[in-house]
């Protein structure tokens, strides 16, 4: 690991941590520099996490920590590597990123909608506000809502409207429940999984939250566009 050892030379607040499995392989890294670590204590307002990404040879996925500075630009605060995207690999990742920024969780995050990320934020951040990326959520329930709506323009309005125009939660609830009943709609299964999941995604829950009017995991997407240019899939993790 000379690179991480000379890169730790030139920059004393350089963080990186591995962990082996039984075999000794790489199962979890994570690492930062010192400039991001100071940032942090600044900007730690709403971090955008998305493991989406595989950019190495091994097939392990680049889960970046970005958050937004106070002009409006994107700051990455470290960087993870994850071999299994299992609640046992985020929690691990998520208490590295705790123990090197000091013990100061993010106020607020935004991922993609993944249950095993959930259940790691909920454990090791269980203070910090946990919104879903929107438009992940309302793409995949496109699948099945395009071709409904596209029979039922009245009740695609009335949807948007609920969704985008409430201000208040009371509002919103108040306004699903008459789409609902005005469109008799109570059976349809993928309308169903989205109020159930309401609290993870409408904005109307995120009013009083701090989310630089992020409503999807647009920052990390953009930040691997820009890793993409510079890493492909044949590098090594070295």
């Amino acid at each position: 690991m000379a690179y991480f050892d000379e890169k730790a030379k030139e920059d004393p607040d350089f963080f990186y941590r591995i962990r082996l499995d039984d075999e000794d392989h790489v199962r979890n890294m994570y690492w930062v520099d010192g400039a991001a670590r100071r940032a942090y204590k600044h900007f730690r307002d709403c971090i955008s996490f998305d493991a989406t990404y595989l950019t190495n040879m091994y097939k392990m996925p680049c889960a970046p920590f970005i958050g937004i500075n106070n002009h409006n630009q994107s700051l990455q605060f470290g960087c993870g590597l994850v071999r299994n995207k299992d609640t046992d690999g985020y929690v691990w990742l998520f208490k590295t990123f705790l123990e090197c920024m000091g013990g100061l969780a993010p106020m607020n995050i935004i991922t993609d909608q993944d249950f095993s990320m959930r259940a790691g934020i909920e454990e090791v951040f269980p203070l910090a506000v946990h919104m879903h990326c929107r438009w992940h959520i309302i793409k995949k329930a496109e699948e099945t809502l395009g071709p409904f709506f596209a029979d039922r323009p009245d009740l695609h309005k009335a949807f948007e409207l609920c969704v985008d125009h409430s201000l208040m939660v009371e509002e919103f609830e108040r306004s699903w429940m008459a789409m609902i009943e005005t469109y008799q709609v109570q059976d349809h299964e993928t309308l169903a999984s989205l109020w159930e999941k309401r609290m993870y995604w409408v904005p109307a829950y995120f009013m009083q939250c701090f989310f630089l009017f992020l409503q999807t995991t647009q920052r990390s997407e953009g930040f691997n566009a820009v890793l993409k240019r510079y890493v492909s899939p044949g590098n090594s993790l070295l």
